[in-house]
């Protein structure tokens, strides 16, 4: 089992594991009401209920996004979570999109950045939890996708 920080992981074998929350299966929803700032809605796809990815993001990504924000102690806005494939390809998204739920879950979010001093609160908290990273010009995109390079950072 691989250990990142608090969390550990069972690559695509069908489970993850967060530590302190328990074991879900890939395919169920993160629990909750163990969320402290977050909603499923937030995560859910933008495409206008054309599709059925509602609740289908990442236990571990969620956990993560929830330390993040009680380290930062500001509120974070998810510009883009779980993406349908229809949807990805409206956005400009990757053929291979952490966001597009390839194996039951989605792996990624976007987070809006307002200013730089929230964009480098944001990086510093994620540095530690996440090894994929994307820097926009107004967001921050974190992803736990083990299928796609790992150790990365990118601007768009």
């Amino acid at each position: 089992m691989k250990k990142t920080g608090k969390y550990q992981r069972k690559p695509r074998n069908g489970t993850e594991t967060v530590v302190g929350s328990g074991t879900q299966l890939a395919s169920e929803p993160p629990n909750w009401p163990e969320i402290r700032h977050f909603s499923p809605r937030e995560f859910t796809c933008k495409c206008e209920g054309l599709c059925d990815h509602a609740d289908r993001i990442s236990t571990a990504l969620v956990a993560k996004l929830d330390v993040i924000r009680e380290q930062i102690g500001l509120p974070i806005t998810i510009v883009s979570g779980t993406r349908c494939e229809r949807y990805n390809r409206k956005v400009g998204g990757k053929e291979r999109s952490a966001h597009v739920p390839w194996t039951g879950v989605s792996h990624a979010a976007d987070i809006r950045c307002a200013d730089s001093m929230f964009r480098f609160a944001i990086l510093a908290a994620a540095l530690p939890l996440f090894r994929r990273i994307g820097i926009g010009k107004d967001f921050i995109h974190v992803d736990d996708d083990p299928d796609l390079p790992q150790s990365v950072i990118w601007v768009y």
